[in-house]
Order: C-alpha cells, then sequence, then structure tokens
C-alpha cells in the first residue's frame, strides 16, 4: 500500500512547482511597478522572467507530478493525454495554493514598496503587481491565442519523438516566453488560470474587492481563456500534427 507521504507528493509538487512559477514572475512585474527605470524594457523583462520561472517551476515538479503547473495543462492531459480524471482537481486546487503563497512572498518582499504607490480612485494600483488587467474583448482573444501556441508546444516537446524532450522544461520556457512576447502586454496575459486567481484572491484579501470588480470584472478572462485556448492547442496536436509512435519507428527505419 503506497503511504501517504507518495500519494501527495504529486500534489505538493504541484503547489511548489506553481509557487516558484508565481514567486519568480510576480516578483519581476513587482519590480517592474515599482521602478523608474524599466519602462523601456518592461514587456521584454517581464515575458522573459515568467519564462524563466515556468522553466524553475517545472524543473522543480516534472519528475514527480508531470510538470503542469498550469490548469490548462491539467486539463488538456487528462482530455488527451490520459491524465487521471480523479486527480485534476486535486491538481487545480494545489496549482491555485501555490500561486496564493507566490503571491504572498512577493508582498512580503515588495509590500512596503507596493504601498508607497500613489494611490487614485478605484483599485489599489499595487494590486496590479498580482493580477492581469485589459480590455474584455482583446484580453480573451489574447488568452486564447497565447495559450493555444504554449499548450501546443507543450504537447509537442513531450512527444515521445521529439527531439525537445530532454531538455523540457527550458524549451517550454521559451515556448512561454515566445507566446507572452508575440501576444501580451506585461500585465495583460496570463497564460495560466492559477497565475491569475490565486494572486488575485490575495489581492483582494491584501487590498480590497475591487480586484475581482476592476475592467468591467475582467476576471473571468484569464480563467476561460487560458483554457480554452489551451484544449484548442492541444487538440490541434493530437489530432492533427502528432503521428502514431509506431509509424513513426516504421518510418525511421525505412529512411535508414
Amino acid at each position: 500500500m503506497p503511504s501517504i507521504r507518495n500519494v501527495a507528493a504529486p500534489y505538493w509538487a504541484e503547489f511548489i512547482g506553481t509557487m516558484i512559477l508565481t514567486l519568480v514572475g510576480l516578483g519581476v512585474t513587482a519590480q517592474n511597478l515599482t521602478s523608474s527605470t524599466t519602462r523601456k524594457t518592461e514587456a521584454l523583462n517581464s515575458s522573459l522572467a515568467w519564462g524563466l520561472a515556468v522553466t524553475l517551476g517545472i524543473w522543480t515538479s516534472e519528475h514527480v507530478s508531470g510538470g503542469h503547473i498550469n490548469p490548462a495543462v491539467t486539463l488538456s492531459r487528462a482530455i488527451f493525454s490520459g491524465f487521471q480524471a480523479t486527480r485534476v482537481l486535486g491538481y487545480l486546487v494545489a496549482q491555485t495554493l501555490g500561486a496564493f503563497t507566490g503571491a504572498l512572498l512577493v508582498w512580503v518582499n515588495f509590500g512596503a514598496a507596493l504601498g508607497d504607490l500613489p494611490k487614485g480612485k478605484g483599485m489599489h494600483p499595487a494590486a496590479l503587481a498580482f493580477i492581469t488587467t485589459g480590455g474584455t474583448w482583446t484580453g480573451l482573444v489574447g488568452e486564447v491565442t497565447a495559450s493555444f501556441i504554449f499548450v501546443l508546444a507543450v504537447f509537442a516537446i513531450t512527444d515521445t519523438t521529439s527531439t525537445a524532450k530532454s531538455i523540457a522544461p527550458l524549451a517550454m520556457g521559451l515556448a512561454f516566453s515566445a507566446a507572452s512576447l508575440g501576444v501580451s502586454s506585461p500585465l495583460g496575459l496570463a497564460i495560466n488560470p492559477a497565475r491569475d486567481l490565486g494572486p488575485r484572491v490575495f489581492a483582494a484579501l491584501a487590498y480590497g474587492f475591487d480586484v475581482f470588480a476592476h475592467g468591467s470584472f475582467y476576471f473571468w478572462v484569464p480563467l476561460a481563456g487560458p483554457i480554452v485556448g489551451g484544449v484548442a492547442g492541444a487538440f490541434v496536436y493530437e489530432w492533427l500534427v502528432r503521428r502514431d509512435a509506431a509509424y513513426h519507428a516504421l518510418e525511421e527505419g525505412a529512411a535508414h
């Protein structure tokens, strides 16, 4: 009979991996908000940092849980890759709690500087270190598009016939940076529902529940968009791009 520790290990791995992802990514976002010298390079800084954050999070958790650290990836794996349905809810909860904890650690580090940001009417500007925001339609299109690219890349990188599989965490981080640079604004996209929901709940507790009403109740966009785009990306790879392993082996043999 497996021990409780071994049963719980994948969920802890998802929690810690997503915490690292959020801690690194939101840390750079907080630096951008509180610094007066990074505005011109903010988009590049943010995209590269989030890519590195994805790499670190996956490296931490991949060998234990598969390194999903993203509900869009977990749901896509459950639909197309045989990931156990009984684990889905636990993974989603662990990812969201990990993101919440990462946000808490960022607040511990940057809370004083964020608190000094000039406050106007409405939502406290410090909350922008933790949430994504933008126009509803443009945000939704961006989330769907970037998540489509990212999850498609994840499925391609982890294909058993892929030459990138040996460096999967780094390759996935680069894919995330590429999707972010190509589609996102520095505060615009999550490409990960847990990355927005967990920190948004923390921001609500720290700065007020205006974070949910902000931007015409924008909070649903980074929840729905990545799931729609991620599932679509996984579908395209699994049904239009991927070849069966037996066919691939046969073709490789013919080439030699």
